[in-house]
């Protein structure tokens, strides 16, 4: 997330770590069959603990009455339920349907603002929502410029005129829709006073369409924090058709409007037993001025599960240091829809704002990680020789697991050149948090060592001008990580050099 006046910087804010996966239970050992017996009756699931499941809505305005509902699950008598939210919000009433109650509320003109706990008392249970609903003040908001659409980018012009003034730091806009839902990613917060800005969002290739609105915290991290609530429909959010891309042929894309994107398909399917490693780069022609910025997607389409992005490297010309293109890669081991999406990396327009677009897609071989101890470059699994790049399947990707955060796994390749440099690119992707090394000796020390992270779920890199028969890759977790074990597939090949700039 970019906090500016004019430039935008390559945002951090969308390398999104994926919510963590609840563990499974160890199997217990099996019994010996015993001798049937009589029918009983059927068994009972244990009750459920009783919760709060939705509050909705969760935000309401100062001075003003609504209807909110909460349901709940879990075994629970609702049928004579209290219902608080705190103080300044009058409850008026409240009424069970089903599993669930609708209370009619009146929040006061000088009501805190912030975050509340919803507390529901019921059947000699106490249920509460954390921060289940919060109370804003309004907050007017209307499109700047670009399209409030799938793969799109839109400014949202805001105005506060509440006494309440808005913190130019740390301020934070954040569209109403669910945890789970695709939407739109705030990218950059522009020329913010006290009581005015602007909000530069991009929209999630499968971002759900319709009426829009937005709550705004001056502190999110603080749960007294004032707040502020636009209209429910301040946009409406448009699908868009992507252009579809064909491997092996390049796209010309010129971006001459504001805000305008770039928002692209990719259709994959693995032969039998295969996988792909996909690979695509945006490349600047000699007469243009753009720092491409390319965000890879898969086919949920949402940023909260964005696998890559590649920003340009604009390189020092004057030190003999040239610019690079940015590039995403990564391995599919089963038939997907994928997505990209282009922009200026500073939010840029013009005649000049143009790049070259292409994508391969090729043949890769699937290797299992062996159960074979393979944690140090003298006992790595050896891969064999890695194909050609004129091979029918010059790819490699390698299926492991770190099961501990101590574990470490090592692979090689061999049947390289050790007269000839000879280049490889490695992609990883994973849920987990992993950290990959690559190398041509099995110590990892050498000054030509690549370190690849995940800016996203996946991450790649290249090694430049490397000489030498073999290739050592290792994979670890990240130190002091919260998600360290976990499963990742390995995307290995050949590569041309590097594409540069002079």
């Amino acid at each position: 997330m970019v906090r500016s006046t004019s430039s935008f910087a390559v945002p951090a804010v969308l390398a999104l770590v994926a919510a963590a996966c609840s563990a499974a239970g160890t199997p217990g050992t099996e019994g010996k069959a015993g001798a049937d017996g009589a029918p009983g009756t059927p068994a009972e699931a244990p009750p459920r603990d009783a919760a709060i499941n939705l509050v909705e809505p969760r935000v309401g305005l100062v001075a003003r009455r609504l209807e909110v509902t909460i349901a709940t699950d879990g075994n629970v008598d609702l049928a004579k339920a209290k219902v608080d939210f705190g103080d300044g919000i009058k409850v008026l009433g409240v009424q069970q349907q089903g599993a669930a109650l609708v209370a009619r509320i009146e929040i006061g003109a000088n009501a805190k603002l912030g975050k509340r706990d919803v507390v529901v008392e019921a059947g000699g249970q106490t249920l509460t929502a954390k921060h289940g609903f919060v109370v804003a003040v309004h907050l007017d908001a209307k499109i700047g410029a670009g399209k409030a659409e799938q793969g799109g980018l839109v400014r949202l012009d805001i105005s506060n005129r509440d006494t309440i003034q808005f913190d130019t730091k740390n301020f934070t806009l954040f569209p109403l829709v669910g945890q789970k839902d695709a939407s739109l990613i705030g990218l950059a917060y522009q020329s913010f006073t006290a009581t005015d800005g602007s909000v530069v969002f991009l929209g999630d290739p499968r971002a759900k369409t319709g009426a829009l609105g937005f709550l705004g915290f001056n502190d999110p991290n603080d749960e007294q924090s004032p707040s502020f609530l636009t209209a429910q429909d301040a946009i409406t959010v448009s699908a868009r058709t992507p252009t579809a891309l064909t491997a092996n042929t390049s796209t010309n894309a010129a971006f001459e409007k504001e805000l305008e994107t770039g928002f692209y398909s990719i259709d994959l399917a693995p032969a039998a037993k295969e996988g792909l490693l996909v690979d695509a780069w945006a490349q600047v022609p000699d007469d243009s001025t753009m720092a491409p910025l390319l965000l890879a997607y898969p086919e949920s389409g949402s940023a909260a599960d964005l696998l890559a992005q590649g920003s340009y490297e604009q390189g020092i010309p004057f030190l003999g240091i040239p610019g690079s293109e940015a590039r995403v890669a990564y391995p599919v081991t089963e038939a997907s829809k994928g997505y990209f999406v282009l922009l200026d990396g500073e939010l840029a327009h013009g005649p000049t704002t143009k790049t070259v677009l292409d994508y391969t897609a090729v043949r890769a071989q699937i290797v299992a990680e062996k159960p074979a101890d393979h944690a140090t470059g003298a006992t790595a699994q050896n891969i064999g020789s890695l194909p050609l790049a004129t091979n029918a399947i010059p790819a490699r990707l390698i299926t492991g697991e770190l099961k501990t955060a101590e574990e470490v796994d090592v692979y090689s390749f061999d049947g390289f050149s050790a007269s000839n440099a000879t280049d490889i690119l490695v992609s990883v992707v994973s849920d987990s948090d992993v950290l990959v090394h690559v190398d041509f000796v099995p110590t990892f020390d050498s000054d030509q060592l690549v370190e690849i992270s995940r800016g996203g779920k996946a991450g790649m890199g290249v090694t430049a001008d490397v000489v030498g028969q073999k290739r050592f890759i290792k994979v670890v977790s990240v130190p002091d990580s919260g998600k360290p074990t976990g499963k990742y597939t390995l995307g290995i090949k050949r590569i041309a050099p590097v594409v540069v700039q002079p």
